[in-house]
């Protein structure tokens, strides 16, 4: 399969477009046909090396993926073959393929764009956590967010929204 691989810490200029072994999945793992990837800030940072979950070079970088489900481990029973996926990969997801746990993995609609589905994995699950359940915000209360710029930011103006606040 392609893929993009970090061989040494450092900027762009050190992602590498390259042919990769097709990653095997464990037993309680799946493996998904990627067919969208998001690049979140974390991803910028385990490339330079500065991410305090980074991988040790070389690695395939990237938090989150959308696509379809083409093989099962022998443990997983709450997803299945054909299934539209989100998840969080285990092996990376700057590739064409990738495994995640099947505690990881969440079955999107078909009707759910794979682009729009892989853009918001990551960044809705960290809002919608911080706000239900860390904040524990509730309807009609206020919310500030200090920095709407990025993809959390953006993302909790519009939660917050969703959820009347």
């Amino acid at each position: 399969m392609k893929g993009i691989q970090v061989s040494r810490f450092g900027g762009s200029e050190v992602l590498e477009y390259k042919e990769l072994p097709d990653p095997v999945p464990d037993l309680d793992q799946v493996l998904i046909q990627v067919r969208g990837a998001s690049v979140n800030f974390a991803d910028t940072r385990a490339r330079s090396g500065a991410y305090h979950l980074g991988k040790k070079p070389p690695f395939i970088p990237g938090l989150d993926i959308a696509g379809v489900v083409i093989e099962v481990g022998t443990d997983v029973t709450q997803i299945k073959e054909g299934d539209h996926v989100i998840a969080f990969p285990a092996s990376g997801s700057y590739a064409e393929k990738a495994v995640a746990r099947q505690e990881l993995t969440f079955v999107i609609p078909k009707t759910l764009s794979f682009i729009k589905a892989s853009a918001a994995a990551l960044v809705a699950g960290t809002v919608t956590h911080m706000l239900r359940h860390l904040a524990r915000i509730e309807e009609h209360e206020s919310l500030l967010v200090h920095a709407a710029a990025g993809g959390v930011g953006t993302t909790a103006l519009q939660v917050a929204k969703a959820f009347g606040i």
